[in-house]
């Protein structure tokens, strides 16, 4: 009982609706455009019909007018009716709907024909043909009605192409993680069934297999940290911690770091940092550093030569006092030109076999990316085939975004 009063109201609201306008029906069905129904009622569309069937028969109807116009003439003058007096009659009439008939004829033309278009447009718009346009010369007064259509359709279309890029991406990332966790953990239960089996009956077998098993683990984890901070960046939920740090210090402490890693492996490695000593910038320390390791890493990881020979730099970023730009340079294989505008993609490697004993999640430089941008920094690459690839990023500072 009690939501009875609102019903009146309710009424009243739709009552409007009903006798929109026809050019209102038209900016209403652009909001409903991506919808299946178009959002003309049936009266509505009942009511534009009557109009050009009514604009169809006007030539009709004038040209019973003139019989009638003539027969009133010779009825006039059986009866002596003064010529000239008739003749004024005649003329002013003649006038009166010759220009009747020119409104007409530039009413369709001008605004019924192309209204005409309009709806059309709507109706393939609305049937998911996101993209389609109205090139049509129209007057200005509804000029700027098609091109909002046109402007709509074009943003449905790319908002289309979005959509299907991200579906793509979504069970392509899908495809890759049943892959990526499959190999190592089928690897996994393979060797501790062969440990329960027996099968490693030596102290040095037995090593090799929980060595295997360790691997594979640790391989398992780091993908699944991968796609945890991969599905937070994904829905924008990352909760960045800013905080000022000495620029210099910082990255030298990583290059040292790495530097001693890779040493130990038998790599060569190089760093140089030209920036002032004071240098300070407000940056998340954890992702940068994951940056750089997701970079160095994939550079172990590809490299064909018997020697890795790693060069790092970190330079300010030119024209920009708050900015700075790092360098990775190894000596590897290189990477295909073509290659290169995809290797930021998710889970694309370039070696196409996606061969597990390489490593990896295929995660590591999308992740690298979207942690720069973040930074209002960008990031690419830049290679040749048997000399090796320099990977670039730039970071800029801030401040702006600490707690």
């Amino acid at each position: 009982m009690a939501n009875e009063p609102q019903k009146p109201n309710q009424q009243k609201n739709q009552q409007p609706s009903k006798q929109q306008p026809i050019n209102r029906v038209y900016v209403r069905t652009f909001y409903d455009a991506g919808q299946q129904d178009s959002g003309i009622s049936e009266e509505q569309d009942k009511m534009l019909k009557n109009y050009m069937y009514y604009l169809k028969l006007f030539p009709v109807v004038f040209l019973l007018v003139l019989i009638g116009l003539f027969y009133l003439i010779l009825v006039l003058v059986k009866t002596s009716f003064p010529f000239y007096l008739l003749m004024g009659i005649f003329t002013m009439m003649f006038i009166r709907e010759i220009s009747t008939l020119w409104f007409a004829s530039r009413m369709r033309n001008n605004i019924i024909r192309p209204l005409e278009h309009l709806q059309k447009g709507v109706e393939e718009v609305a049937g998911g043909n996101y993209g389609y346009t109205i090139d049509e010369e129209v007057p200005s007064s509804i000029g700027g009605l098609f091109d909002s259509f046109n402007k709509m359709s074009h943003e449905l279309k790319d908002g289309q192409i979005i959509k299907e890029k991200y579906e793509r991406n979504r069970n392509e990332l899908i495809a890759g993680i049943s892959h990526d966790l499959k190999t190592p953990i089928t690897s996994i239960l393979g060797y501790v069934e062969g440990i329960n089996e027996g099968v490693a009956n030596t102290e040095d077998k037995m090593q090799t297999y929980m060595d295997i098993i360790y691997n594979n683990a640790k391989y398992t984890n780091q993908l699944i940290d991968d796609l945890f901070l991969f599905s937070k960046l994904d829905i924008n939920q990352v909760n960045y911690q800013f905080s000022e740090v000495g620029v210099k210090d910082y990255f030298e402490d990583i290059f040292v770091e790495k530097k001693i890693d890779l040493e130990e492996q038998g790599h060569k490695v190089s760093y140089q940092t030209v920036v002032e000593d004071d240098m300070v910038m407000a940056i998340d320390p954890k992702m940068i550093y994951r940056v750089v390791a997701n970079i160095i890493g994939n550079a172990v990881k590809y490299n064909d030569k018997e020697q890795l020979d790693l060069k790092l730099k970190l330079t300010q970023l030119e024209g920009n006092d708050e900015g700075i730009h790092i360098s990775i340079t190894d000596n590897g294989a290189g990477i295909e030109e073509e290659q290169l505008d995809h290797i930021f993609d998710v889970f694309y490697r370039v070696d196409a076999s996606r061969n597990k004993d390489i490593g990896g999640s295929g995660l590591g430089l999308s992740i690298s990316r979207q942690l720069v941008e973040a930074h209002g920094g960008k990031i690419w690459a830049e290679s040749e085939i048997g000399e090796g690839t320099t990977f670039h990023f730039t970071l800029v500072d801030q401040s702006s975004k600490m707690a």
